[in-house]
C-alpha cells in the first residue's frame, strides 16, 4: 500500500493551458447543447466560459455558436 497522500484537491493538481481548458469547454458543450437554437448555445457558451475563466473574442462565440446550434 502507498503512504503517497493527496495533500491539495485533484484538478489543482495539474496545471492546465487556457487552450486545454477551452478545449474541454467546447467539449462539454458539443455534448450538452449540441442541436439547440442559438440563442440556448450562445447563452451556454459566454456562461461556460465566464465559469472557467476564459477570456473570447466575440469572433470566437459566434463561431462556436454557428457550429454548436441547429
Amino acid at each position: 500500500m502507498s503512504e503517497e497522500t493527496q495533500d491539495e484537491p485533484a484538478l489543482d493538481q495539474h496545471e492546465t493551458t487556457e487552450q486545454e481548458r477551452l478545449d474541454g469547454v467546447i467539449a462539454q458543450l458539443r455534448a450538452d447543447v449540441a442541436g439547440e437554437d442559438a440563442a440556448v448555445v450562445e447563452t451556454a457558451v459566454r456562461r461556460r466560459l465566464d465559469d472557467t475563466g476564459i477570456a473570447a473574442e466575440e469572433e470566437l462565440i459566434a463561431r462556436l455558436v454557428a457550429e454548436l446550434a441547429g
